[in-house]
């Protein structure tokens, strides 16, 4: 199904499902379980916490449909629901960690390989910096998806990223 296509029937399945089909919603979810769960586990790198988000990103759609006012706006709309729930994950577990690493002193230090240390200067960036990486070069998302996403213009997401991947690589430069 070509990407106006798919739209085009998202919305119709979006219009229905506000409407109470149950049938409709159903459809929807099937449509848009596979990119959702690619997106969190991308993002969250962790079956078990990119499953339990998908599932809270459902529970928020389904409680916040009606009030959706454009079904043009679905996905991008699904899709913040999603990153925000995934952000709330990762504070979540950096919290957790920072408690952890507080409580045991860890026994060997980690290998140093260039993954580690991308993830290390990953985790140094901002929770939107992180998103924003996840989006484009993750899931490989287009600069106005992510700008629809994120309610900004196309220019500010392309601005955003170089920013980013500058700090990403003072970061990394820094480390040698």
């Amino acid at each position: 199904m070509d990407q106006q296509r798919k739209q085009l029937y998202t919305e119709l399945l979006v219009t229905r499902s506000q409407q109470t089909d149950k049938q409709a919603f159903e459809l929807l979810v099937e449509m848009w379980q596979q990119p959702l769960w690619g997106y969190a586990i991308r993002y969250l790198e962790q079956d078990a916490e990119a499953w339990d988000a998908v599932q809270e990103t459902w529970t928020a759609v389904i409680q916040g449909l009606t009030k959706l006012e454009s079904p043009s706006q679905f996905v991008p709309w699904m899709f913040r629901i999603l990153t925000n729930k995934c952000i709330d994950r990762l504070r979540k577990r950096k919290k957790q960690e920072s408690l952890l690493k507080q409580a045991v002193p860890p026994e060997h230090p980690p290998a140093n390989n260039d993954n580690q240390e991308l993830k290390a200067a990953l985790l140094q960036l901002t929770d939107e910096q992180q998103t924003l990486i996840t989006m484009r070069f993750g899931q490989g998302m287009e600069t106005g998806q992510i700008a629809q996403i994120f309610g900004i213009t196309d220019t500010t997401v392309r601005t955003r990223l170089h920013r980013t991947l500058n700090r990403l690589r003072e970061i990394l430069e820094n480390k040698q």
